[in-house]
């Protein structure tokens, strides 16, 4: 049955890419995203690999683009820091490398292969990023899609938060125990995504998209609408028992308004303002009215483990960022393991050799980074984030020749892909997902259009001769 589902889900993908409907497609790939966990739930054994169906579908997106432009473009997306295209190719041919020794020392094509996607998939989702932030309509409809079938989803966590017991609403395999306070000890409410931890996180993204597709919204209804569902994304990650996505969304929004603060006038800053409070008082007043009561008696307790978050977090960075980081480049001896070599694997039974602290440096972005790739890794990173930082401020200057609508929209997709950087550090079991990646990447590589966007601007409203 989950065969038939599957060659029926690629099937509906090959209609749009052999038409060479690449832009339909990549709006059919987010249904795939969407559709793999509770697919993975029915399938016998529930594989892990079924995780890469949406890197595959992009993939295959990605192919087609590329047969229509017969370009990659990278001048035109590093246009304000040229020097990224030459470290670009530099830190690809590492990954290469990394992954050949990686099947060297372990002896399995399969492991490097897995592992690759770690970093591959964010190179794919920011150059897709750039290739539909050209067409700001275009990568409007994508996100709204991501966000409206986030809803769908958001409806199941309150169903698993409410005690619904269905086969699709539980987590795969033995699901994990939090420790909400002492004496309540639950399962998380992951809905039909795979894990509570990764229903917190796309309730994240969800609410961080939703709040930027507001922002940038040109109709009033249309922006307290989205804000409200940012909110009520944010609020529903408490139920999921997982604290860090509520603390990303925190994250962003502060960002988010501080960057919009320094690029706005003063008229748009009072409507944006203005539209955050009166949304946050809705939704205050809503809860009050229609919620509150059917939360039961446990959501206060779930409320008061977040209000823990802060200190946890500060704890959670130095042991499992900064320390497992500092681990990670001992055990690696500087050369490098190999790429996939420290990833968690699932339930994929692949023979690796032992690497000593494995499960430690895999809970941290960056010490699997430097386990991996080790110290050539972390030159060719920090030179990458230092022309990153350089294009990054180049475009923001750049920006205010957009009008207002696109200011708001791409400033939030850069305030959200900044905000996953100290998550990414202290958090990497979340990063390996190659949806997250990819969803976070493509709104980075979104910022990137922004030269172009100016160019086709200024070649419309040239004058004509």
């Amino acid at each position: 049955m989950s065969t038939i589902l599957l060659i029926t889900l690629f099937a509906g993908l090959a209609v749009f890419l052999l038409d060479g409907d690449w832009r339909g497609g990549l709006v059919y790939t987010l249904v795939i995203g969407f559709l793999q966990d509770p697919l993975r739930k029915i399938t016998p054994e529930q594989p892990t690999l079924y995780v890469g169906l949406v890197l595959i579908a992009f993939s295959l997106c990605a192919v087609v683009i590329y047969e229509q432009k017969k370009s990659l473009n990278l001048r035109a997306m590093c246009w304000t820091a040229p020097e990224l295209r030459n470290w670009l190719s530099l830190y690809v041919g590492l990954i290469v490398l990394q992954a050949l020794n990686s099947f060297l020392v372990h002896g399995s094509l399969l492991l490097p292969l897995v592992g690759s996607g770690f970093y591959l998939a964010p190179l794919l989702g920011l150059w897709m990023g750039f290739e539909v932030g050209c067409q700001p309509g275009l990568l409007r409809r994508l996100l709204t899609t991501y966000v409206l079938l986030s809803a769908v989803y958001a409806v199941t966590i309150w169903l698993s938060y409410k005690g619904f017991n269905h086969p699709l609403l539980k987590e795969v395999g033995k699901g994990i125990v939090i420790d909400i306070t002492y004496g309540l000890q639950v399962q998380g409410a992951s809905g039909l995504w795979r894990t509570s931890e990764l229903a917190a996180m796309h309730l994240g993204v969800a609410s961080s998209l939703a709040t930027t597709l507001g922002f940038s919204s040109r109709s009033p209804e249309g922006r307290i609408g989205w804000i409200l569902l940012g909110i009520g994304f944010a609020f529903l990650t408490i139920i999921t028992g997982r604290r860090k996505a509520l603390v990303l969304v925190l994250c962003f929004l502060g960002l988010y308004l501080l960057l919009l603060n320094s690029r706005t006038s003063a008229t748009e800053r009072e409507r944006v303002f203005s539209g955050v409070f009166g949304s946050i008082a809705l939704a205050f007043a809503a809860f009050n009215l229609f919620l509150i009561s059917s939360l039961g008696e446990n959501f206060g307790k779930y409320f008061g483990r977040f209000l823990t978050s802060g200190a946890d977090l500060i704890g959670r960075f130095q042991q499992q960022g900064i320390d497992a980081t500092l681990r990670s480049l001992e055990i690696s001896q500087g050369f490098g393991l190999g790429v996939g070599s420290v990833a968690q694997l699932g339930s994929l039974r692949i023979q690796r050799a032992s690497v000593a602290s494995r499960a430690f440096v895999s809970e941290s972005g960056t010490g699997r980074f430097v386990a991996e790739l080790g110290l050539p890794g972390i030159v060719l990173l920090s030179i990458l984030i230092y022309f990153s930082f350089l294009l990054i401020r180049r475009n923001l200057q750049l920006i205010t020749a957009l009008p207002q609508p696109l200011i708001s929209f791409y400033i939030g997709l850069l305030a959200f892909g900044l905000a996953n950087i100290p998550f990414f550090i202290a958090a990497g079991g979340i990063y390996s997902d190659p949806f997250v990646l990819l969803m976070i990447s493509l709104c980075l590589g979104g910022f990137t259009s922004i030269p172009s966007l100016i160019a086709q601007q200024s070649a419309t409203t040239a004058p004509t001769a």
